[in-house]
């Protein structure tokens, strides 16, 4: 399980450093940079990926815990990795909800300072995000050696 973990975890840093990368630049375009995003991701978006990965990953690493919690060594790290995954989960629905209604779906008539405002917090909570998944894969990582040792 802790190998499907580490994979899980690898796939969910790729795709948050893909929204950092590729998607918090195109936020930052104003009502009509918005407009176009809201175009593209009308067949699917994001959440397609993250409401399926990001559970079955958190659910994987719990799996590992508990194959591996004789072991000290390895359950620490595991243990880790779950609440920063969780953690990342939480400032999701606490912190990108919020931001994501008013980015895609209230009307482009929200003064575009304020549009502006919530794309730069968004991607700003995006990187806490990245840095808590890269936290997540590094400690599943560090589990997998530990066992690869004994």
């Amino acid at each position: 399980m802790t190998v499907l973990a580490l994979l899980c975890s690898g796939a969910l840093f790729g795709a948050a450093l893909y929204d950092t990368v590729v998607l918090a630049p195109n936020l930052r375009g104003g009502p009509q940079g918005l407009e176009h995003g809201r175009l593209f991701m009308a067949a699917a978006t994001p959440a397609n990926l993250f409401r399926v990965l990001s559970p079955a990953t958190q659910l994987l690493t719990l799996v590992a815990i508990a194959t591996q919690w004789s072991d000290p060594d390895r359950r620490w790290p595991l243990i880790i990795a779950l609440v920063a995954l969780v953690a990342s989960d939480v400032i999701t629905f606490k912190f990108h909800y919020p931001r994501n209604r008013l980015l895609f779906t209230t009307p482009l008539s929200v003064p575009a300072e304020e549009l502006g405002v919530a794309a730069r917090q968004w991607a700003t909570g995006n990187l806490v995000r990245v840095v808590l998944v890269l936290v997540a894969w590094m400690c599943i990582l560090t589990a997998l050696l530990r066992s690869a040792h004994h």
